[in-house]
């Protein structure tokens, strides 16, 4: 799997708000339309793009996996942000809740 950067958050929101889902990053509650993500993911082909993207792998090469395959690809993608991001609530909190300097 690829090593997680700024760029590939960047490009993997860039897919997730096209396809209504950014706050499987960003934490904002969503509405999920299935026709209409079935369509995107599968004929605007989204989800070739999105699996690019996070593995570092060519289109063509994700469009050969299974759906197994596929969903461990996502779910190591996202195991593996959460580890990153895991300490950024406690950075959040230091710096908006600064004591008051007298």
């Amino acid at each position: 799997m690829k090593k997680i950067t700024l760029d590939t958050l960047s490009e993997a929101y860039i897919i997730l708000a096209d396809l209504g889902l950014a706050g499987l990053l960003d934490g904002n509650t969503f509405e999920i339309q299935p026709n209409e993500l079935l369509s995107a993911l599968l004929r605007e082909r989204k989800l070739h793009c999105f699996l690019a993207i996070i593995s570092g792998e060519a289109e063509a090469t994700v469009g050969a996996w299974s759906p197994s395959e596929c969903l461990e690809a996502i779910t190591s993608f996202f195991v593996d942000m959460s580890n990153e991001l895991r300490s950024l609530p406690g950075l959040i909190t230091a710096i908006t809740h600064q004591p008051a300097k007298d």
